[in-house]
């Protein structure tokens, strides 16, 4: 969905009066709001607009603030270049995730091309995010690429087995907004999994990305009634890891332009849910106090908590 371009430079920067403390590994449960299952239907994932959210879920769990710029921070973190903000949501009848970015971005490139290996159509407006059901940890992917044409019978069924690697674009030309490292086609068609988004401006752009998905403690590719959906509750705590890309090239540099990562969590958690952060699932209306790992919310997620509360 593309939407005209009103005046985009007044979104920009979306959070300007953030808190700029790091979130480092190990340091932060970020909260996870509970959708309850009338708030379903309220969610619009393919309006291009994060309205719905704001209503439905409150303030933002996520911001630039909280990401590495570069593998090990290296770069430092302009807003007026780039700016965004991530819904987090669960719903327990349905054991799914939903998460929302809309995103401020001085030059857009989208360079999606439907021939090329999908991590390679990744640009701008992507989202690529892990989750761990069950936080148990350990690897997940035993591919070097993402075909994982050398891989062993085995390693193709343990790869994104007990954690899974999925990847959403708010602007896809073929329709494929949402697509799962596994080999498992039916994990991304209803009811498992639905995706959207739109795109608001040129260059410079403000673009919304919107999807669920459904967590899996033991997703089993080439069975669907085998598979077993994670069982999300209230005080839970799950594991999982965003990463999204700033494109700032208009064309291909062996296979990926001039591009820069920012992510949640280390780099090497693309393998490995040991790795992930931890997300508190927080039921409806639920004072986080109750749970017993509160302790483990710094001061600026337990502000964001309070807020959405209130």
């Amino acid at each position: 969905m593309r939407v005209s371009l009103i005046s985009l430079l007044t979104l920009a920067p979306l959070l300007g009066s953030a808190s700029a403390t790091h979130a480092h590994i190990g340091d932060q449960i970020y909260p996870i709001f509970e959708l309850l299952d009338e708030d379903l239907d309220r969610i619009d994932l393919t309006d291009g607009s994060v309205d719905d959210w704001i209503e439905v879920v409150g303030e933002p769990s996520l911001t630039a603030f909280d990401f590495y710029w570069g593998y090990q921070g290296e770069f430092e973190y302009d807003p007026s270049e780039l700016d965004f903000r991530i819904w987090l949501a669960w719903n327990q009848s349905t054991s799914t995730l939903w998460i929302a970015m809309e995103r401020f971005d001085d030059l857009y490139f989208n360079l999606y091309d439907a021939d090329k290996p999908w991590e390679m159509r990744l640009w701008d407006s992507s989202l690529r995010f892990f989750v761990d059901g069950d936080h148990t940890g350990g690897r997940f992917s035993y591919r070097l690429g993402w075909q994982c044409e050398d891989c062993t019978a085995d390693q193709v069924l343990e790869s994104n087995r007990q954690a899974q690697h999925w990847m959403v674009i708010a602007e896809a030309p073929d329709g494929e907004n949402l697509y799962h490292q596994g080999a498992s086609e039916w994990v991304v068609r209803a009811p498992y999994a639905a995706a959207g988004g739109g795109v608001t401006g040129e260059t410079p752009a403000l673009t919304v990305t919107e999807v669920k998905v459904t967590l899996f403690d033991d997703l089993i590719y080439d069975d669907e009634d085998a598979s077993r959906a994670s069982q999300l509750y209230p005080g839970k705590t799950i594991g999982f890891q965003i990463m999204t890309r700033d494109n700032d090239d208009t064309q291909w540099k062996d296979g990926y332009g001039k591009s820069l990562f920012l992510t949640l969590a280390m780099p090497w958690s693309v393998t490995d849910a040991d790795f992930f952060v931890d997300g508190l699932l927080v039921g409806a209306g639920e004072d986080p106090s109750r749970y017993d790992d509160v302790s483990a919310v710094t001061p600026s997620s337990w502000g964001r908590i309070k807020a959405a509360l209130e």
